[in-house]
């Protein structure tokens, strides 16, 4: 059963429209009758039936709440410094495969990749539509937020006053703190998570991301590549403190396959 997230809310009558609807009618060769699933992006999913084509839209009719156990009990935040390349199209699609909250692009001294006001704003928009795509083939109910590119600082003064979140900082100078034991002596679910670009964090930056509540944590002996660290970093936090590991849901006696519009 095909995977599509809505504009709006759940509800007796929906839409789908622009892209997904085009897909849906013009390369899926979608039937009427022929059964979806429908996530809000906010949590909430249904299966429901194509109703009708119009206009470029897809028309649908609800036929069932469903209970979907795809998203982590951890909310967890990427704050993510820019790598080169296009290595950040990968951290943002698998990361949230892995079931990220939100992703926040940050600018740090050693970041080597630069954008103007219009690129950024382009970047950005690219690594949302990377991320909707991952969230559909990988059956998630909600669609990370990937937020605007900004400066460490402002990224560290902008966290608000998530009081009972676990803040990490991975630093490769840092040789005694473990994760694991950062983790299971933590009850929090709300998580921050700060990875580094090529080159790491000067000790400026280290000292500003303590001051902010974050803790130097190590990964291990050996220094990761910056795309490989997010990605074994938030599978780590999702074992110890999410849903990586556990049995799927009962949605899968529908049928579902993750396939995506």
């Amino acid at each position: 059963m095909r995977r599509v997230f809505l504009e709006g809310e759940i509800a007796d009558t929906m839409e789908v429209r622009g892209a997904d609807a085009h897909h849906l009618q013009r390369v899926m060769r979608a039937k009427l009758g022929e059964k979806l699933l429908v996530a809000d992006g906010a949590g909430g999913s249904a299966e429901a039936e194509v109703a009708g084509f119009a206009d470029g839209r897809v028309q649908l009719r609800f036929v069932r709440r469903l209970s979907e156990a795809a998203e982590s009990q951890a909310e967890i935040e990427l704050f993510q410094c820019l790598p080169k390349g296009d290595r950040m199209d990968f951290i943002v699609q698998k990361t949230t495969e892995l079931g990220v909250a939100c992703i926040r692009p940050v600018l740090s001294q050693n970041v080597v990749v630069r954008y103007d006001e219009k690129k950024a704003r382009a970047r950005v928009e690219r690594w949302q539509k990377i991320a909707a795509e991952a969230a559909k083939q990988c059956g998630r109910t909600r669609i990370p937020e990937v937020m605007p590119i900004v400066p460490l600082r402002a990224a560290m003064e902008g966290q608000g006053a998530a009081e009972y979140a676990l803040r990490l900082f991975f630093y490769e100078m840092e040789e005694r703190r473990e994760l694991r034991t950062v983790l299971s002596d933590s009850e929090a679910r709300r998580i921050f998570m700060l990875v580094g670009p090529e080159g790491g964090f000067d000790e400026a930056e280290a000292q500003l991301a303590v001051a902010h509540g974050f803790s130097a944590v190590t990964l291990g002996r050996r220094i990761l590549r910056v795309d490989t660290a997010a990605i074994v970093a938030l599978a780590l936090v999702q074992y110890e403190k999410g849903d990586l590991g556990f049995a799927k849901s009962s949605i899968d006696d529908l049928g579902l396959q993750g396939q995506s519009v």
